[in-house]
């Protein structure tokens, strides 16, 4: 007999409009001034498909308040299921769609198919990572293939502000305003006769975002603005030295040099070359030959039995180059090795000063150098080459 498939259901109405209401709390109290245009999705229906750029680690928060009375099926990174805290919250009362991050698996797919056979509204962050700064990045491939597929209403809401308000590198809850708007991308009707690169140029579009741009003039108000960038801004402007950056308060200071840059609350710099914290990051990109050799000895974190991440499951050695990314250690005991041709990774996940992820044979693998500084390095390479 052919097994019953469970059914995906949608998040517990009380506990989820309890999390929602308490967050929007939270953010008031912090001094966000939140503005949500829902005009984009008043005629909404199940089943659809949020498309949101991934701006912020509150994205949830955000596109989760802007959908209300909506509870929709959120297709989260594995990366969460891993922490045991809030692992049974979403699983069972959240009813999210986990998915590995660059790496193909059949089962987000189904879990997908199935929410829109419920006539969910299904919540998807197409970029696959959150990016170091308040920019957008690249729609991972299979995107409008997916579009094409499902066949339903394609909408975007973006939380325009919320990368500065929660910058991935530094202090958060900064005062500020985010500006959520809305907009319906694709209608059902029309999907069957636009073709993917179509489909593929339409969400690109969406996604797009710049988030110092969006919000040009405002401030974004903390007590210590600069603090974190070396995390993401690896080498100084004036000299090229790389891993000599320090921040305190409002400065980022060079060790090497001694030149010091002053960051305003409007995420513009007040002297040196680059007027805003994006131009200096993506100089660095620029800078960054493909050519480059990266290699350390590092911790490698995994869950364990349980599916609780372990950040000392074991040790081992990493080396990054244009053709390959290659990984020796052991793990749990057991020797762990890999090859991957640079090409194939798609993107790096990780936290600045704590880790870059990979997969090895559908297994989360944390990788952790000593020096947490080199990490945005190993990322912003593996996006380099993947630009060409």
């Amino acid at each position: 007999m052919k097994k019953k498939q469970k059914k995906i259901g949608r998040p517990c109405p009380v506990l989820y409009h309890m999390y929602l209401y308490t967050a929007a709390l939270i953010l008031r109290i912090h001094g966000v001034r939140l503005k949500i245009d829902r005009s984009g999705i008043k005629d909404m229906r199940g089943p659809a498909l949020i498309l949101a750029p991934h701006i912020s680690l509150k994205d949830h928060i955000l596109v989760g308040l802007t959908l209300l009375p909506h509870r929709p099926t959120f297709v989260l990174s594995e990366h969460f299921m891993t922490k045991p805290i809030i692992r049974p919250a979403l699983k069972h009362l959240g009813r999210v769609i986990t998915k590995k991050m660059f790496c193909p698996d059949v089962s987000t797919i189904m879990g997908i198919i199935r929410a829109k056979n419920e006539g969910n509204v299904i919540v998807l962050f197409p970029e696959g990572r959150l990016n170091s700064v308040a920019h957008s990045q690249k729609v991972t491939p299979g995107t409008a293939q997916l579009v094409k597929k499902l066949g339903v209403d394609v909408y975007t809401v973006t939380g325009n502000g919320s990368a500065l308000v929660f910058p991935k590198w530094g202090e958060k809850y900064r005062k500020g305003k985010i500006n959520v708007t809305t907009q319906k991308l694709i209608s059902k009707d029309d999907i069957s006769g636009l073709s993917v690169d179509e489909i593929s140029k339409i969400v690109d579009d969406a996604i797009y975002h710049d988030d110092e741009k969006a919000m040009a003039g405002e401030e974004y108000i903390c007590k210590n603005p600069a603090e974190g960038l070396e995390s993401v801004l690896y080498k100084c402007p004036d000299c090229n030295s790389e891993y000599e950056l320090t921040s305190k308060e409002s400065r980022v200071m060079c060790k090497s040099c001694g030149a010091e840059f002053e960051l305003g609350f409007d995420y513009r710099f007040k002297n040196g070359r680059f007027g805003s914290v994006n131009e200096w990051f993506y100089w660095q990109i620029d800078e960054l030959s493909v050519d480059t050799v990266l290699e350390d000895d590092i911790k490698i974190g995994t869950p364990d039995e349980k599916g609780n991440m372990d950040f000392n499951a074991g040790a081992g050695h990493i080396r990054l180059d244009k053709s390959e990314l290659r990984l020796t250690g052991e793990v749990f005991g057991e020797d762990v090795s890999c090859v991957v041709k640079t090409e194939k990774i798609g993107g790096m996940p990780y936290t600045p000063m704590r880790e870059f992820d990979i997969y090895k044979d559908k297994r989360l693998l944390y990788l952790q150098p000593s020096d947490g500084r080199r990490i945005i390095k190993y990322v912003t390479l593996v996006d380099k080459i993947n630009s060409l």
